[in-house]
């Protein structure tokens, strides 16, 4: 597995000695005292894709698999194309007991996925920022210019940068909004029993382990409605599972 133990910044002086702690309990194999100084980092009210990637490594070596998965994804929402994450996410989701098969996308769907994943929400917001105002000059010179030729130019350059500005403020959004509406949650029942309503009465449909990523539909109560990357849903209750 790839460990990535580096050093974050925009912390305390505090947050700053827990993170060096903790990597070096890490580094000594003590992963439970690693997990409490992360711990200590992440109620000071920080995070960040190495803090949540750091414990997503701590929990695989102590063997807290769905814990382990969790941060890991954690990591993913605000890093989404980081190679290391995703690939020690795959080992992680290789020692779950359930392995449902993805249902196929259009193809255009999972090319405005994989593009807006390149980069976080402050990426994008920059990326929005600086097209919005290249945009607004490439717009000044278009009305103020009277040469066919450079009014082509402009003209060509004001819809590209529009069209560039938009795409990356629609992605940081889209980002933002992942980020503070979280869409999708871990299992951490060892065995669950989904149900054709919220409620202990209905239906058994299908069961679940610890450890599978579930997408959150809906809620009424203490029942959350969840849905399966193959396109199975089903009623859990909310205290089997844990928000990503």
């Amino acid at each position: 597995m790839s460990a990535c133990l580096v050093s974050i910044s925009g912390q305390t002086d505090e947050s700053t000695h827990h993170f060096q702690q903790a990597n070096q309990y890490y580094l000594n194999e003590d992963y439970q005292h690693a997990l409490e100084s992360y711990q200590q980092i992440l109620q000071s009210g920080y995070e960040s894709a190495e803090l949540y990637y750091n414990m997503g490594n701590a929990y695989y070596k102590l063997n807290k698999i769905p814990s382990a998965i969790l941060y890991y994804e954690k990591a993913l929402v605000l890093k989404p194309n980081d190679e290391d994450i995703r690939f020690n996410l795959s080992l992680a989701n290789q020692l779950t007991t359930d392995k449902i098969e993805t249902l196929p996308q259009f193809f255009i769907s999972r090319w405005y996925r994989s593009l807006t994943g390149l980069l976080d929400e402050k990426g994008w917001s920059w990326i929005s920022i600086a097209a919005f105002l290249l945009f607004m000059i490439s717009l000044m010179f278009l009305l103020q210019n009277r040469s066919y030729r450079f009014r082509k130019i402009f003209f060509t350059g004001t819809v590209m940068f529009f069209i560039i500005a938009l795409f990356s403020f629609t992605s940081a959004r889209k980002q933002f909004l992942r980020r503070i509406h979280p869409q999708y949650a871990i299992i951490f029942a060892p065995s669950i029993t989904t149900k054709s309503t919220p409620d202990e009465g209905g239906t058994d449909l299908f069961i679940l382990h610890e450890g599978t990523k579930v997408h959150i539909e809906d809620q009424i109560g203490n029942w959350i409605e969840i849905k399966m990357a193959d396109g199975n849903s089903g009623w859990i209750p909310e205290k089997t599972l844990r928000v990503i």
